[in-house]
């Protein structure tokens, strides 16, 4: 005994939400799209900002795969030219330091998002140094 049953859509309702806002509620917990509690959902800046500089951080990296612009990265980065790195990174980034560890050179660089800055990230990138078969120090 089975009985068929049919059923007509004749509208249906659908939310989508945009790419660039990012939106967190409170602590409410109504699904009447927040009328009936008075609750409001504000958009956080920070999480926009969070978004923009995954966007931003991953184009940063994707341009390195030019074996050219890689190959002036690393020689700025031995070199400790601040300006040639600076050319190379997005405007909202800037080197802090070049420091050195036991067998590389490094650079630490600052990068901020959003409207007000609202979120930094900093990271340090680390290149080898060559040596020679005498255990010189070389660059190239």
């Amino acid at each position: 005994m089975s009985a068929k049953l049919k059923v007509k859509v004749t509208s249906v309702k659908t939310n989508r939400k945009s790419k660039r806002s990012a939106r967190i509620s409170t602590s409410c917990t109504c699904k009447d799209e927040h009328k009936s509690c008075g609750c409001s959902r504000r958009t956080e800046p920070a999480v926009e900002a969070m978004q923009v500089a995954g966007s931003e951080l991953s184009d940063l990296f994707k341009q390195l795969k030019d074996e050219q612009t890689a190959e002036k990265f690393v020689r700025a980065i031995r070199c400790r030219d601040a300006r040639a790195i600076q050319c190379l990174l997005d405007c909202h980034c800037r080197v802090v330091c070049f420091f050195c560890t036991h067998e590389k050179d490094c650079v630490r660089i600052c990068c901020s998002f959003g409207r007000n800055h609202d979120v930094s990230v900093s990271f340090d990138i680390c290149v080898k140094r060559v040596q020679d078969p005498c255990r010189r120090n070389m660059w190239y």
